[in-house]
């Protein structure tokens, strides 16, 4: 009895965060996320706009994205950060170069799979660097296993499955400046 219990409240966990209830969104090509004139500077800016892509499904947006992403993680400036947080930074930037090459020799499917671990990344990467403007850490449980990903907007996006459960997660964190 106990075990049905909790498999049962998994399960309700799971169809709440990604329950898709008729609501009145936007077209998926008429994003409500911020432009890229809006977008941070750096690192941040490039995988905002790698993410946005994935959720439109538009390939050779997300290979431009990833190719300048590439460009911005080499340009990370460590200075200000303690010798142990320089450090884990230093020791992320070859993952994450690894995961944009081959991001950039994908298609959108293939691209989403390394997305989820660049992701992983990513939110490591905030997490030691900081940030200047909110960025919100979400979670789709329904992704292959779960996956999560960041977020200048607290409306999910879900860059893993795109308009087939675009609003499917939940925010997990909230990083402030």
């Amino acid at each position: 009895m106990k075990k049905n219990l909790v498999s049962f409240f998994a399960l309700a966990v799971f169809w709440t965060a990604c329950e898709n209830k008729p609501k009145p969104q936007l077209p998926i090509n008429q994003s409500t996320e911020v432009s890229a004139v809006e977008l941070p500077e750096g690192w941040l800016g490039s995988y905002m706009q790698l993410k946005d892509a994935l959720v439109t499904e538009e390939n050779e947006t997300a290979v431009a994205a990833a190719k300048q992403f590439l460009e911005k993680i080499q340009q990370i400036d460590t200075k200000g950060l303690e010798a142990e947080a320089s450090k884990a930074v230093q020791d992320l930037i070859p993952g994450i170069n690894y995961d944009l090459n081959q991001i950039i020799t994908l298609e959108t499917k293939e691209q989403r799979i390394v997305f989820k671990a660049l992701s992983e990344k990513a939110v490591q990467l905030m997490g030691l660097m900081g940030t200047t403007t909110t960025v919100y850490k979400q979670f789709c449980p329904m992704y292959a296993g779960g996956a999560a990903w960041l977020s200048l907007q607290e409306e999910i996006r879900n860059p893993f499955y795109g308009d087939k459960m675009l609003t499917c997660g939940v925010i997990q964190e909230t990083f402030t400046p």
